[in-house]
């Protein structure tokens, strides 16, 4: 039974779920018995566990069931990285914040491997998920033995870093014609557009760089690393895909200009920085709030990037995907100005109002909608999804 190209199964996608539901009741199984099974036992519980996953879902792809098999194999990469905490408490290790970032990364790092040696998507999505978090862990564990609060911008910044580095695979991979480029495609898109979203927010604009903020050597060192190797990663992709005309120069330039923003940006909010314990109270000054409107411009122009980006692409997921951005944009900015606004009176004018707008807008998004994926299934050559 083959799945449909460039899509996935309504079957592989309750597969996946049980998968998931799998690993959550394995966890608890486990920690309900934990103490009174024997060490040695625990480790080859964890070992059988993962591997028996990992082959069954092998042997599911041979038979042509590419999502169960997929799904088999997320499984795989769950009882993996749980294992990896397991035997960690078996062994007794550090249980600092820096053992769990060091944890993390011996999850990722062994997910990211499975996932191609198996050529498994799925688990590519697992590995990047675990990679983020390991990212923010890790820049926790740097602040953990100082004394005040961390600045949120230098890990603003490592995040941003985080999105050249999946731009750059996903150029890497795209020369190559492999079928992860899609995989790296969608979440760069996906990526950057939530790391807009929540730098759009006003209140966080001024907590990037409080005036009570510290720094730390390891974390100025690692973002350091981590962009050296993020750009190298970026220019070796891009090179590889420009050499295979898989690239455009405006693509470059629009990828090379949002970084260049979005740093500067960041950067910038150095200027409004307050206290963290005096961001919710008082009025807004002019700087934060030009700041503010630039950076909801920046985001609906990354918005529209993505979705031309998507159109250009013949990817109907990353176009969607803009969509429901500039939809949660929509109603966040909504439900903030409602909040602004104040007052029984006003919140009525402001929600039969809002109401009337969001009936017709979301009337207006459909037919928008409605518009791009017909571009997008225009038949012109290979159709990514």
């Amino acid at each position: 039974m083959e799945e449909h190209k460039g899509g996935t199964s309504f079957g592989a996608i309750v597969a996946t779920i049980g998968a998931v539901l799998i690993a959550l009741g394995i966890a608890w199984l486990i920690a309900l018995n934990w103490s009174s099974i024997p060490d040695a036992l625990k480790i080859v519980i964890l070992i059988i566990l993962t591997g028996g996953s990992y082959i069954a879902g092998t042997m599911m792809k041979i038979k042509d069931y590419k999502g169960i098999g997929g799904s088999l194999q997320v499984l795989g990469g769950l009882l993996y990285t749980l294992s990896i905490f397991l035997i960690a408490q078996i062994f007794s290790t550090d249980a600092s914040m820096q053992g769990i970032a060091i944890l993390l990364l011996l999850a990722w790092a062994g997910v990211l491997a499975s996932a191609y040696i198996f050529d498994s998507s799925p688990s590519l999505i697992i590995a990047l998920v675990e990679f983020l978090i390991w990212i923010g862990v890790q820049f926790i564990a740097f602040f953990e033995h100082t004394r005040g609060d961390p600045s949120i911008g230098i890990i603003a910044l490592v995040y941003l870093f985080t999105g050249v580095l999946l731009f750059g695979l996903t150029q890497l991979h795209k020369s190559k014609d492999h079928k992860f480029a899609n995989v790296y495609r969608y979440w760069t898109a996906f990526y950057m557009l939530l790391l807009t979203y929540i730098l759009s927010f006003q209140v966080l604009l001024p907590a990037l760089w409080p005036s009570e903020a510290t720094t730390s050597a390891g974390a100025l060192i690692f973002i350091i690393i981590f962009a050296i190797v993020s750009i190298i990663i970026a220019g070796i992709g891009i090179s590889m895909a420009v050499a295979k005309g898989k690239i455009s120069a405006n693509e470059i330039l629009a990828a090379i200009g949002v970084v260049a923003v979005y740093g500067l940006l960041i950067t910038l909010a150095t200027l409004v920085s307050e206290s963290r314990y005096g961001l919710f109270g008082g009025g807004i000054s002019g700087g934060l709030f030009l700041l503010w409107i630039f950076d909801n411009i920046l985001f609906i122009g990354v918005i529209l990037a993505v979705i031309g980006y998507g159109v250009k692409n013949r990817s109907s997921k990353i176009v969607n995907l803009g969509i429901i951005f500039f939809t949660i944009d929509i109603i966040t900015r909504y439900i903030g100005f409602i909040m602004d606004f104040g007052g029984q009176i006003g919140f009525a004018v402001v929600a039969i109002f809002g109401g009337v707008i969001l009936i017709f807008g979301g009337w207006g998004i459909e037919r928008w909608r409605k518009k791009l994926m017909t571009e997008v299934k225009a038949p012109t050559g290979h159709i990514y999804t």
